[in-house]
């Protein structure tokens, strides 16, 4: 009686068939449909934002989206400028050219801070002016050091505007909140009102600033910001605008790049290995539609193009390239001796469809477990991949035999020759590798199980990072110049935390703002070796500069008011003064108060502790009736480390269990089952070992390697335990049929292994350090599973088979 195994090859020869004789039909059909979805490809986008890591229902996400509602984007270009002395006349005429030509010219700008308009507060007992540091140009140097006396003494520029030596300064870009597409123009006295704010954007839907309108505003400000260097006006441009921006244009550039290196590379061995020009071109014609369906794919499901998503066209151009030669090997082998086209597909659909269908669902598992993930673009990355390996499946086994049946296929004269005068260089280096695994099973076990158990014991002392700015490489422009900003500034990132009264002028209590100063001033004891908070901006700033103003400039009176009233007052002055500075810090209902912590760029796992210890003080300075949370870029990118940890954690049992019962039901045993995922095992804890000893950090795209790698390594199990079945079926000796296996699917499994091996080497020409190590890594994942496969594999079979037949 027949096996499912049997049934099923069965009706692939009869699907062969009605291929082969129905081939224009299916080639139309195929052809529009691919059509149809690829009118959708101009639609995609690209999405390198923070934010844009965490799902839209993420908690994290919403408190972000409230905190941009209420106060305005986070998110700064930073232009640092070094010279010998900032307060010299010349520097400052050439600061506010600069400053001016930034305000007329930047798109999607909401306001410029640099020390030309900084904030100057000036006032008596009855009156308060507000100006800007430079309203007029000195005209001598007498006037500027009046000017450099009035900066040194407000305490709020130092280490936003003004560095310590006073050689660097810093110009702030602030960017719109809202996207402008499809937008009306909104009014001036609407702008900043809750009204807006809540009940508007609820009703209009608005949109935040785009990632193209982001990347405008970066390219403007660099492109303005490089007239003005020279060596006395030293530029460095930073900030989340331009770092987002500059890791869109690198994941851009290197996409471009890979797809181009990889279409070559994999041609050429193509071309090498069959000598035929239909093997070229049938493969990367089912490739490349794979991958323009599965790209439209996304832009119909409003999926973007991200940092971790942009691996998507090389990854599928080799799974599915690797399909196909494994039935080109078998097709162009048979078709040679028969010269017979239907019966050759017939015979190869028979042969290896149903090994090609289930390491395609194997390698589909693997990647399907990350769309349960809590990072956005890791889950996109799961769930389309997946989808895009089961397109270049239908491609592989539908689209392909459609297109050998359309098109000549010249064969080649095979001349029948004894075995010896048979072998190439291939054949005998599988015929030694044959040899050694059936010949010292125990030799090859004992040292699988030295290197897994090294392994296992290495593994414990994998790091955990997610770094954005160490992806870029340590010479990068805008890596050097945010470690300035760290380093004369205190700090190129910021954490938001909001204080909710829950009360409408709520922010009038001095008990209230007593309780905002203190907090203020404990989170900058936060110090360790790794984190701290470098200055923290809030209303408290505002208030007592004004309360010493309106008190003669006198020193003593730069605290908080302790009259309710009085402060009410002197923040209406303030509010009508001609700033808009309150704006950034308060609602209008003054219920709510902004706290801005300002950090150096740090690890993600720091931020998680820096978190921890700033809820820790909220606590102390806060009780139940105020309501507080945390959010902005650092905040985020906490919770997109733990999401990625928890999620990837999750994403591993889930496909190791689904692979290994789809192994089982390949094998129709379950001991076998299991003991063929030891070899697939092996590949990633070598691939660990590898990343401790060379320092590689466990981040989010390494944390991918791990789910791929599997699915990977079980696609080459799938076909030589395949293969293998067959063979010890019909000699019923474990040597012959592994040597047998190694002749047949064995090449085709080391011919897929190069040109996934190249496919992954590929991002070792990337920009950026992660792609760098992701592609090593999953390359050495690959090449292991091959080692795996031809040596440790046959040695257990040798050992299982031959204690079973006692």
């Amino acid at each position: 009686m027949n096996n499912w195994k049997d049934i099923v090859e069965e009706k692939l020869e009869i699907f062969s068939d009605f291929i082969f004789e129905n081939k224009f039909k299916v080639f139309i059909f195929i052809a529009l449909i691919t059509i149809a979805l690829a009118t959708q490809i101009k639609n995609i986008t690209f999405d390198t934002s923070t934010e844009g890591f965490l799902k839209k229902d993420d908690s994290y996400r919403i408190a972000y989206d409230k905190f941009r509602d209420q106060f305005g984007r986070e998110e700064k270009a930073l232009i640092i400028i070094k010279t010998d002395n900032i307060f010299d006349v010349e520097f400052i005429k050439t600061l506010d050219k600069l400053h001016k030509e930034l305000e007329n010219n930047l798109p999607y700008l909401k306001e410029v801070n640099s020390l030309i308009n900084a904030r100057n507060t000036i006032g008596d007992e009855e009156s308060l002016i507000v100006d800007d540091l430079f309203d007029k140009l000195p005209e001598n140097q007498k006037i500027m050091n009046i000017k450099k006396n009035l900066a040194y003494n407000n305490p709020l520029l130092k280490d936003l505007l003004i560095s310590d030596k006073g050689d660097i300064t810093a110009i702030i870009i602030d960017s719109n909140t809202y996207s402008s597409e499809g937008i009306k123009p909104v009014s001036e006295e609407d702008e900043f009102s809750d009204e807006f704010s809540e009940t508007e954007t609820k009703n209009i839907k608005l949109k935040y600033l785009t990632s193209t309108e982001n990347e405008a505003i970066s390219r403007k400000a660099q492109e303005i910001v490089e007239k003005y260097t020279d060596d006395n006006f030293q530029t460095y441009v930073s900030g989340t605008i331009i770092i987002t921006d500059k890791l869109k244009s690198s994941m851009q550039q290197d996409m471009q790049f890979f797809v181009k290196i990889l279409i070559v590379s994999i041609a050429l061995l193509l071309l090498v290995l069959f000598r035929r020009a239909s093997a070229v071109a049938l493969p990367m014609i089912a490739a490349a539609l794979a991958i323009v369906s599965t790209i439209s794919m996304m832009s119909v499901f409003n999926a973007p193009i991200t940092i971790v998503t942009q691996i998507l066209p090389s990854f599928l151009l080799s799974v599915t390239i690797g399909a196909s030669v494994h039935f080109l090997s078998i097709f162009y082998k048979k078709y040679d001796l028969t010269k017979d086209k239907k019966a050759s597909l017939r015979h190869t659909m028979g042969h290896s469809g149903l090994a090609i269908i289930m390491t395609s669902i194997t390698t589909a598992i693997g990647l399907f477990s990350f769309s349960f993930s809590g990072v956005e673009p890791i889950a996109n990355l799961g769930l389309f991949t997946s989808i895009g390996i089961m397109i270049g499946l239908v491609f592989s086994i539908v689209l392909l035999p459609a297109l050998l049946s359309i098109f000549s296929i010249k064969t080649k004269d095979i001349k029948i020759k004894d075995d010896k005068a048979q072998e190439g260089l291939m054949d005998r280096v599988l015929l030694y590798i044959s040899h050694i695994s059936v010949y010292y099973p125990k030799t090859i076990i004992t040292i699988s199980a030295i290197i897994i158990i090294t392994a296992i014991f290495i593994a414990t002392n994998m790091r955990f990072s997610h770094n954005p700015m160490n992806w870029f490489k340590p010479d990068a422009k805008v890596k050097i110049a945010t470690d300035l900003v760290d380093r004369e500034f205190k700090g190129s990132s910021t954490i938001e935390i909001i204080i909710d009264t829950k009360k409408e002028n709520g922010l009038y209590d001095p008990k209230i703002l007593k309780a905002i100063e203190n907090f203020s001033n404990d989170l900058l004891t936060i110090k360790s070796e790794k984190y701290y908070i470098g200055k923290t901006l809030s209303i408290i700033d505002i208030l007592k500069e004004t309360n010493k103003a309106l008190h003669g400039n006198d020193e003593k009176h730069y605290s908080i008011p302790k009259d309710r009233n009085l402060i009410a007052q002197e923040l209406f002055l303030f509010s009508n003064s001609g700033s808009d500075d309150m704006e950034n810090f308060v609602d209008s209902k003054f219920s709510q108060a902004r706290i801005t912590a300002k950090t150096p760029s740090l690890d993600a796992i720091y931020y998680a502790k820096l978190q921890q210890e700033i809820n820790e003080k909220i606590k102390i300075h806060f009780n139940n009736d105020i309501e507080t949370y945390t959010t902005g870029v650092a905040s985020m990118l906490s919770r997109v480390m733990s999401a990625a940890i928890y999620s990837s954690a999750f994403s591993y049992m889930m496909a190791y269990f689904a692979i290994t019962i789809m192994m089982i039901l390949l094998l129709g045993n379950i001991k076998m089952g299991l003991i063929s995922m030891i070899p697939n095992t092996t590949p990633i804890l070598f691939m660990v070992t590898v990343m401790v000893v060379f320092d590689m950090p466990l981040d989010l795209f390494t944390m991918l390697i791990g789910s791929i790698a599997i699915g990977l390594a079980v696609d080459d199990t799938v076909h030589f335990m395949h293969g293998f079945n067959k063979y010890y079926k019909e000699y019923k000796d474990v040597d012959i049929a592994v040597k047998k296996t190694l002749l047949s699917t064995g090449r085709a499994i080391m011919v897929t292994t190069i040109i996934l091996s190249i496919g992954f080497l590929v991002f070792t020409g990337s920009s950026m350090l992660n792609l760098f190590n992701f592609g090593v890594l999953t390359a050495i994942a690959v090449i292991m599973a091959l080692v795996a496969d031809f040596f440790l594999m046959p040695a257990i079979l040798k050992m299982i088979i031959k204690k079973d037949v006692k």
